[in-house]
């Protein structure tokens, strides 16, 4: 990675442009913080580069392709696959991955025990979602990266199959997925939770915007629900999500 000093510059240039804006934040040990502007460096980008020389950002690709002036629109003739998840902020059943070319869905789990103690911690879950996903890409879809570009959701559980995805030639991006697969997918995943469990607990931690506590109540009473009568079934390698001893 080029010196900060480098990395500095060519922020402040792209500050101008409009793409990305400085944050301020209260940290001592912080040189400079930039969040991305929306647009081509997606409002959920930041980076953050502190006074030691570390540096810390959500995409290192976005962030070198504006040091090296390589930052560019996507290519608009290869057609848009969108990706993004559903259940990671939900206490039981496991976390499905939604790809969409705009007209339709196609969806595939990671399965709960992923997600349970003793494995979760090894985080094989990443590959196992970064693996279903390819592979849906392939089979429903006969994406390659002549032929397609990818927008990724940036949550945690897309790292590796981004950077899988990347490795394979795709153009990825990632951004706030909205729209047509981000509602419908919370749909669909909603009906996976009910098939698994035999009733509709389900609950979109979305639905409760700002409203924090009453996310908390929400999520407290299914974890509960889930403990009496379907502890096989909690993603209990969350330490907050284990069962108790009894």
């Amino acid at each position: 990675m080029q010196s900060t000093q480098a990395m500095e510059t060519a922020l402040v240039a792209h500050v101008a442009k409009g793409l990305i804006a400085p944050r301020t934040e209260n940290n001592q040990y912080l040189k400079a913080s930039y969040k991305g502007a929306g647009g081509l460096v997606p409002v959920t980008w930041n980076v953050k580069i502190y006074s030691s020389g570390a540096v810390v950002t959500t995409d290192e690709q976005t962030l070198m392709s504006m040091v090296n002036g390589s930052l560019k629109e996507p290519n608009s003739r290869l057609k848009l696959l969108q990706i993004d998840d559903a259940g990671w902020g939900f206490p039981l059943c496991g976390v499905m991955v939604g790809i969409s070319n705009g007209k339709e869905i196609m969806t595939a789990v990671v399965d709960v025990r992923w997600f349970k103690k003793g494995t979760f911690e090894s985080k094989a879950y990443l590959r196992e979602y970064s693996k279903l996903a390819r592979e849906t890409m392939q089979e429903h879809f006969s994406s390659t990266p002549d032929l397609n570009r990818v927008e990724i959701c940036s949550g945690y559980v897309n790292s590796v199959l981004k950077e899988d995805l990347r490795r394979a030639g795709y153009d990825v991006r990632t951004t706030v997925i909205t729209g047509f697969l981000q509602e419908h997918l919370e749909k669909l995943y909603g009906e996976y939770v009910k098939v698994a469990l035999g009733t509709d607990v389900y609950f979109d931690p979305k639905a409760f915007g700002d409203n924090k506590a009453a996310l908390a109540r929400k999520y407290k009473s299914v974890l509960e629900w889930g403990r009496r009568f379907k502890p096989e079934m909690l993603k209990d390698g969350w330490g907050s999500m284990q069962v108790p001893n009894r």
